[in-house]
């Protein structure tokens, strides 16, 4: 499976638990949506208090709650969607 989603946006949010909303493109069928999750928790652990999903038009709305977490999603896990 890729592990270079193409990144669509990233937004900072303020007085919540997520600190982060990161876009990406994830194809929407359950077999690519099931790897994943999978990959998702293999990188970052169970979904819940660091991160956690929800599905777009796009592919999929990331939110995370720790610094560490958002920027290595963002800088080894995406790519930019004009490439």
């Amino acid at each position: 499976m890729l592990t270079k989603y193409k990144h669509w946006g990233t937004r900072e949010l303020a007085d919540t638990h997520w600190k982060w909303i990161v876009t990406a493109e994830v194809e929407d069928n359950p077999k690519d949506k099931r790897e994943f999750l999978t990959w998702m928790t293999e990188q970052f652990g169970e979904q819940g208090s660091r991160w956690s999903i929800r599905w777009s038009m796009l592919g999929v709305d990331i939110r995370f709650h720790e610094p560490r977490d958002y920027f290595r999603f963002s800088m080894f896990h995406t790519e930019d969607p004009d490439k």
